[in-house]
């Protein structure tokens, strides 16, 4: 029977400031923390539960006997509370000297710059006091002392527990022995922390300077003369005393920082210690100072003693008795314990110290400067560290451990640690391990590259002859270097030195360290914040480009496709991460592939859509996991359900088949207009072509009786015989979720916004809203939605209109005399004087459709226009400014994706590296060309801005027809504008522009692009400029030519795409024939 295995239990440290991940066998009692060093007991830790994947498990337990094995243990002074270790407090003390914190921003300033004088008042200490945590008593280095004081002073102990109903309210913790152990005992004292070390020995030094006559007064019978400048001297931090002596402070200091914080301070010793004749405990007032003087804190009290102690019989270490945080409970000590009060009068004792009824005094007190104060002053202090010697104090910390406490090297002044650690930073010779963590050292002796050296005899051996330019290198120690003739020693190539390993267990997962302490890491590294993340089981999260991710990526091939060269790409894909903004968005990773192997290159959309539907194919979730994924989502996703819902046509559910139907997360979401068209035009193209080919086959030569032909094709397409009643309309349900905006447009090419409340709006709202805005009564509108336009009617119960985010409404004017265009010589009007027959009737559908998507058709014309010529975007819109201002593509463009709104900047899709605004005022887009200013649109503009020829503000430039597009612009604004021209006026205009005007027309059905006719080839079509005395009848008749040449035309032109598809020619180009 094979024996049972451990569990294996992960836990989180407790320590705030670490929060690092633990593994444990479950029969441990305690864990000790790798990355802080502090030993939890279990019932302390945080989340633990049971590793249940096996190779976690058996990872994690390999990982911890490599590190209690082979990776140094912390020490007292590296051990980290809160994230703050002993050591890391010696480094930045000496800056707290003349160094405070603002407290508005946080940050470092000079005393001096703060009105504090040039050194730091340790006085400002005087009425606080440190309590510890009851939970943070055991931990070495922060804790109780562990040096044996609790023997040594078991009797005094004991004394002061009776008088303390028998707790442990004054607790011994531990200081560094370091030399500096008095400072470091008092400073403990007071805050918690050995912080303040170094500003207690100046201002220790300056208070006998300055008052040293005093002192000599009342300590002459004690002190000799020529004792006081070595006992000056001895305050000194850079002291050192002479050889086979201590480092150390006496009682005369001691008596010196009473007066220095203007607090007693208790000196207690073993009960035999106390009894005995000598000094070794004492109580120090500061005699020096008056008792008013003597007061702080928030009531303005005397300020309660310190007490210290001696660690043992030999007398030579200071450690502080600190009170343990108990509630309001204080340690006290009885007036019998105290010792006699050190060179001053015993009756001096009540002038400075307060005792109770009982007769007992209370220690340290209760006013207590908080940790996050202290946390917050030493993260201030770390960056003035970091900027005066270029390393970061933790790093210099990890390589006092790492480095020389690893090799046995102790006792180093902290200067010299800091001087290493800057050298190794700047010759790039220090590493971290990702595996074990430990920071590692590229050693490399100067005297292996000289004659004689490691290196010089082993190349000189193997090569013979050095060459001076040549790069020799040697694997085994990671060092590659080049001969120098001048001075006969190797020299050191530092960009191509590497450690091939960690120095402690030996991982090739070591990388860079930075003087900051932050690691050059590689994509895919793990790095050290934890993860919860069910899709990756190794609990901490990846780096990826400057960013750390949940989950690794997921790697797709893509193939892009254009005039016959064909690429193949890897894309990384994130997704299910915890912050949602982190997951890939589809189109920028799209985009971002078309740009980087076809840049500039015109009508780039279907290679962008190529790559969107590879991705989405390779990434589309399991049907059993869509549903859990979208109830997940609802936190993260809901915007996009949302947009989806709002989007949704009908009743009708969507299409399996169209991969566009995935909508991406991301800082852009891509509509189905964006990645394909609707499901109505879908099914509207494939009617044309289905019904063009058939009508082929019958008539190939175009037979006059196409139109009959036509129309009885037409009759049996499915948006023939779409209800055009007000009851379907009002029969479709209400969403609850309502649209953000909705475009109004008129007939009459007018546009605007509508931004309904959330509850949605009325068909009388909306009205009164189109009154308001384009000046059209009530009486007058007849308003249109949907693919096919169907007429808005008010529901049966009065309720909301069905309009969706993004919907269009068209406002057609009626009645009167001054009718719109549209309502006069429109489609829909030549379909009703007709009498309703079918011709009219599915010409009024597809030019309704087709003004749907005039914008879009628009731009696939100019791209198709400027791919013939060879032109840039940039450049003709330079020469056709018109298309920035109303009415033209650009304008159209920004108004319907993110909305005009005065003085807002936007970035075009064609033009990715302009940034454009809209001026309000002259209502045009300008060209945003930081730090200049903003600029209208026209010829060389950025060559004008350049040299000065044009002001900031600019000038409004009209448009001049004189490309293809210009000259169809202002054909249909002077055929619009024919509406309201009495048949004189229209007479006496034409004749006046008769020799301006030219004869143009449509460069093939369905396109919006005038030209001249070619003089070789007759026009098939009747010129698209309208004659204004035509009847409507005649205007019918030509809508119906012009309708049945449009299907004939796409017909063909799908027809030639599918011939012309080997020769990869541009699907969009129009016909020049």
């Amino acid at each position: 029977k094979e024996p049972s295995q451990p569990r294996v239990l992960s836990a989180t440290c407790p320590d705030e400031a670490c929060c690092a991940r633990l593994f444990f066998p479950s029969y441990d009692q305690s864990v000790e923390c790798p990355q802080c060093g502090q030993r939890h007991d279990r019932t302390v830790l945080r989340n633990v539960k049971e590793v249940s994947n096996p190779g976690i498990a058996f990872h994690s337990l390999i990982r911890n006997i490599l590190i209690s094995n082979l990776v140094p243990k912390h020490g007292e002074d590296t051990i980290k509370v809160r994230g703050l270790s002993n050591y890391h407090c010696k480094l930045v003390s000496p800056l707290l000297t003349t160094y405070g914190m603002d407290k508005q921003s946080g940050k470092a300033r000079p005393l001096s710059e703060m009105g504090a004088g040039a050194h730091f008042d340790c006085s400002v200490l005087g009425g606080r006091a440190f309590r510890i945590d009851p939970e943070l008593v055991d931990v070495a280095g922060y804790g109780r002392d562990v040096s044996g004081s609790l023997a040594y002073l078991r009797g005094t102990l004991a004394l002061v527990r009776a008088h303390n109903d028998g707790e442990d309210r004054l607790l011994p913790v531990h200081v560094d022995g370091d030399g500096h152990c008095l400072v470091h005992a008092v400073s403990r004292a007071l805050v918690g922390r050995e912080l303040f070390w170094h500003p207690l020995r100046c201002h220790l030094k300056r208070h006998l300077e300055e008052h040293l006559a005093k002192y000599k007064e009342l300590l002459k019978d004690f002190v000799d003369e020529e004792e006081w400048p070595a006992i000056i001297a001895e305050c000194d931090p850079d002291f050192l005393p002479p050889e086979g002596e201590l480092l150390g402070l006496r009682n005369i200091h001691v008596f010196s920082l009473a007066n220095v914080l203007r607090r007693p301070i208790i000196l207690l010793d073993s009960l035999a210690g106390m009894q005995s004749p000598g000094d070794y405990a004492a109580l120090f007032l500061p005699s020096l100072c008056a008792p008013d003087q003597c007061r702080g804190g928030p009531a303005n009290r005397r300020n309660p003693p310190l007490c210290l102690s001696w660690s043992s019989s030999g007398r030579n270490h200071y450690i502080p008795l600190v009170g343990v945080r108990m509630g309001d409970k204080l340690p006290r000590l009885p007036r019998s314990l105290l010792p006699k009060a050190w060179g001053v009068p015993q009756s001096l004792i009540d002038s400075y110290m307060d005792f109770d009824a009982s007769g007992c005094c209370v220690v340290g007190g209760d006013y207590q400067l908080s940790e996050g104060y202290l946390l917050r002053l030493t993260a201030a202090m770390d960056d003035v560290f970091q900027r005066k010697y270029g390393v970061h104090p933790t790093l210099v910390a990890d390589v006092h451990h790492c480095v020389y406490k690893r090799t046995g090297v102790v006792g180093l002044h902290p200067l010299l640690v800091v001087r290493a650690t800057q050298k190794a930073v700047a010759e790039r010779r220090l590493y971290r391990c990702l595996t074990c963590n430990t920071v590692c050292e590229h050693h490399v002796s100067p005297e292996w590259f000289r004659p004689g050296g490691l290196l010089y005899a082993q190349l000189q051996g193997n090569v013979g002859t050095l060459l001076p330019d040549k790069l020799y290198n040697f694997r085994q120690h990671g060092v590659t270097c080049w001969y120098s003739r001048e001075k006969d020693e190797l020299v050191p190539v530092i960009a191509k030195n590497t450690l091939e390993h960690c120095t402690c267990c030996k991982s090739t997962q070591v990388r860079h360290l930075r003087g900051d302490g932050t690691l050059e890491l590689r994509n895919g590294d793990r790095t050290r914040t934890p993860s919860n993340s069910k899709y990756c089981s190794c609990g901490f999260k990846h780096f990826w480009d400057g960013k750390e991710y949940d989950t690794l990526p997921q790697q797709i091939t893509v193939s892009l496709e254009w005039n016959s060269k064909v690429v193949k790409d890897t894309v990384f894909w994130f997704q299910h991460e915890s912050d949602t903004s982190l997951n890939s968005n589809v189109y920028t990773v799209a985009s971002e592939v078309v740009n980087k192997h076809f840049p500039g290159v015109f009508g780039s959309e279907r290679l962008l859509q190529q790559v969107v539907d590879q991705i989405l194919e390779q990434t589309r979730l399991p049907e059993d996991s869509m549903e859990e994924d979208r109830s997940e989502a609802d936190g993260s996703d809901g915007e996009v359900g949302k947009q989806q819902r709002c989007r949704q046509p009908g009743p009708r559910a969507p299409s399996d088949s169209a991969a566009s139907k995935f909508i991406i997360k991301g800082y852009k979401t891509l509509h189905k207009e964006e990645l394909g068209v609707s499901e109505t035009e879908r099914r509207l193209l494939e009617r044309i072509q289905a019904h063009g080919a058939m009508q082929r086959r019958k008539h190939p030569s175009g037979s006059p009786d196409r139109d009959r032909h036509l129309s009885g094709a037409s009759a049996a397409s499915p948006i023939s015989v779409v209800p055009n009643s007000p009851s379907v309309l009002a029969a479709q349900p209400s969403f609850a979720e309502r649209p953000n905006f909705v475009r109004v447009v008129t007939s009459d090419g007018r546009q605007g916004q509508l931004r309904p409340s959330p509850a949605g709006v009325t068909l009388a709202e909306l009205q009164a809203w189109v009154a308001s805005e384009f000046g059209i009564p009530a009486e007058r509108q007849l308003l249109k939605s949907g693919i096919p336009p169907r007429v808005l009617v008010a529901p049966a119960d009065g309720g909301m209109l069905t309009l969706a985010h993004g919907d269009r409404v068209i406002v057609e004017v009626v009645g009167g005399g001054d009718q719109s265009p549209g309502a006069q010589g429109g489609p829909s009007n030549a379909a009703s004087t007709s009498g309703g027959s079918m011709e009219s009737e599915i010409a009024r559908h597809l030019y309704e459709s087709q003004q749907s998507l005039s914008l879009d058709a628009g731009l696939r014309a100019m791209l198709g226009h400027l791919k013939r010529t060879g032109a840039s975007v940039w450049a003709y819109a330079q020469e056709n400014e018109w298309l920035f201002s109303r009415g033209g593509l650009f304008y159209a463009q920004m108004q319907r994706d993110v909305g005009l709104v005065d003085g807002k900047h936007c970035h075009l899709p064609l033009i990715p590296d302009k940034v454009f605004t809209y001026n309000g005022t002259h209502d045009r887009l300008e060209l945003c060309f930081e730090p200049h200013g903003h600029f209208a649109i026209g010829p060389d503009v950025e060559a004008k801005i350049a040299t000065g020829q044009v002001g900031s503000t600019g000038q409004h430039h009209h448009p001049s027809p004189t490309s293809p597009l210009a000259a169809a612009t202002a054909v249909d604004s002077a055929s619009e504008a024919s509406a309201d021209v009495t048949p004189a006026d229209a007479k006496s205009s034409s004749a006046s522009t008769a020799k301006a005007s030219r004869t143009v027309m449509r460069k093939g059905p369905g396109f919006t692009v005038l030209a001249p006719p070619s003089p070789e080839a007759k026009p098939q079509v009747r010129p698209a400029v309208l004659v204004h005395d035509q009847s409507e009848e005649e205007r019918a008749l030509e809508q119906l030519r012009m309708v049945a040449a449009m299907l004939l035309d796409e017909d063909r032109r799908s027809y030639d795409h599918s011939q012309r598809k080997e020769g990869n020619e541009d699907p969009d180009s129009m016909d020049t024939n």
